[in-house]
């Protein structure tokens, strides 16, 4: 039986090999995210009896690189000798692009600080994680390491603030990124536009003339050529219209008119707001379940995204 306790008094970042020396910590290396992107590491710290005395390892880390900023959030002790917790890398683009760049990953150092290891004990770290979660990725449960009430202790290590989104979003989305993979949840466009991503909204009115019918306008952070948006297995559209271009409705296996293209008369620039009438059967609910998805000027498809619905 396990007598000694472990308890994290704090998360930092590792500037320089001097800081480790100085206190009771444990190094963790993780994937830095590309640009416009992020990683997500799930760690996990047992204190385990040994009997010789361990050697302590020790870790170089370099500053974080230009627009990289670390989040972190640890989970409610259940056991004295075991701390679980979740680390997130962001790193907020330069400018938006379009086109993917490639860079040789690099690590990051990030050290976890706590009570010194009582004698005769040393300290094991389990790391899982998925690096730039925003991409193809093997799926990643944040559930596994945190609770939700766990956020309210949630703090930002170092590195910028990202803009219009707060703290709890920031690692809510990136676990909602790194479990689902391609699926769209509630803050994609929130988290993509905070990191300069590719990202539009498309939220969506009832109509107080037209049955049925929802109005919506579409804006995009980069040049779009065209925008879809894909109903969900219980709505179909009978007509839509922009007048910003041309509206088709088509049908995917499966689910007949759940589909509705929009091709715009001429590419339109980073914001531009962009009109959109769908007539939808049966009615819609505020809990508007559409995906859609842009079209840059390359006409690759960027998404999907989340619309929002009616207000109640």
């Amino acid at each position: 039986m396990r007598r000694a306790a472990l308890v994290v008094l704090s998360l930092s970042l590792v500037m320089a090999p001097a800081a480790a020396a100085k206190q009771a910590s444990t190094p963790v290396r993780i994937t830095a995210p590309s640009a416009a992107n992020a990683t997500v590491a799930g760690f996990e710290l047992d204190l385990v009896r040994v009997k010789k005395k361990a050697r302590r390892a020790t870790a170089t880390a370099a500053a974080l690189p230009k627009n990289v900023s670390i989040y972190a959030v640890v989970g409610k002790q259940k056991r004295s000798d075991r701390v679980k917790g979740v680390l997130v890398a962001v790193n907020r683009a330069s400018a938006v692009t379009t086109t993917a760049v490639h860079k040789r990953a690099r690590r990051l150092t990030v050290n976890l600080k706590h009570a010194a290891v009582p004698k005769g004990f040393k300290l094991t770290l389990k790391l899982k994680q998925a690096a730039d979660v925003l991409g193809r990725h093997r799926a990643f449960k944040c559930a596994s390491y945190f609770k939700p009430s766990d956020l309210a202790g949630a703090g930002k290590l170092a590195g910028p603030g990202l803009p219009g989104i707060t703290l709890g979003t920031i690692i809510q989305s990136a676990c909602s990124a790194a479990k689902s993979g391609a699926k769209p949840f509630a803050a994609l466009g929130e988290f993509r536009g905070a990191l300069n991503a590719p990202s539009g909204s498309l939220p969506f009115v009832k109509s107080a003339t037209v049955p049925n019918d929802v109005d919506g306008t579409a804006t995009f952070n980069y040049v779009a050529r065209a925008f879809g948006v894909l109903a969900d297995s219980k709505h179909q559209f009978t007509s839509c219209a922009s007048p910003a271009g041309t509206c088709a409705i088509s049908s995917t296996p499966g689910h007949t008119n759940d589909y509705a293209l929009v091709t715009l008369t001429a590419p339109a620039g980073a914001g531009t707001q962009l009109p959109l009438s769908l007539v939808v059967s049966p009615s819609v609910t505020p809990a508007l379940p559409f995906q859609f998805f842009g079209f840059d000027s390359g006409n690759h498809r960027l998404g999907p995204l989340l619309t929002s619905g009616p207000p109640q």
